[in-house]
């Protein structure tokens, strides 16, 4: 009986139990495979992975389907923040706006001046990655539309956007609306 108990046991690959101790249960020179709760370890790796992945293909796939799937592309290199001279209407944060738009963040959008942006494209010229940026911020800007025709725009961000005049001429009718 002694001799199919020692049968069981599968040898480590490499005899490593006569090495000094590094930390309780290793030893210097083990190899991580011969870990004795490696299949705990494979576990929790598989979890952060699937963590990982569903975070990525939910910051992938949330653009796609609203529409917008060149927000994607944005790497907030900031480098439309040169436009602030150019803008015509002041907005002077382009990136937080493509951030907004990749989101859905229709607070963000209205805080940074999306709803006052009139689409004349002299952000785009400064674009590194030469994104459409007028045709990205006219969907957000739709999208915010029927957001806050459903409410789901707060009314604090649309009280201060209308004060701050960071709203414009097209979109007003809309946030009076909302905030009735």
């Amino acid at each position: 009986m002694a001799d199919s108990d020692s049968q069981k046991k599968t040898p480590h690959k490499r005899d490593d139990t006569s090495q000094p101790m590094v930390l309780p249960g290793i030893h210097r020179y083990q190899f991580f495979t011969n870990l004795k709760d490696r299949g705990w370890t494979m576990n929790l790796d598989r979890v952060a992975l699937f963590g990982i992945v569903g975070a990525l293909l939910a910051t992938v796939i949330k653009p796609l389907l609203r529409l917008n799937p060149a927000t994607i592309y944005c790497y907030e290199c900031r480098a439309c923040y040169a436009t602030q001279d150019r803008c015509p209407v002041g907005i002077s944060l382009q990136a937080e706006l493509v951030v907004a738009g990749r989101v859905s963040d229709y607070d963000r959008f209205v805080r940074n001046g999306g709803l006052k942006c009139i689409r004349c494209g002299n952000c785009q010229s400064f674009c590194v990655q030469f994104l459409p940026l007028p045709q990205m911020f006219a969907v957000m800007q739709e999208e915010t539309r029927s957001a806050m025709r459903s409410g789901l725009v707060p009314r604090e961000s649309l009280g201060k956007a209308l004060d701050g005049g960071l709203v414009g001429k097209e979109f007003i009718d809309d946030v009076v609306k909302a905030l009735s």
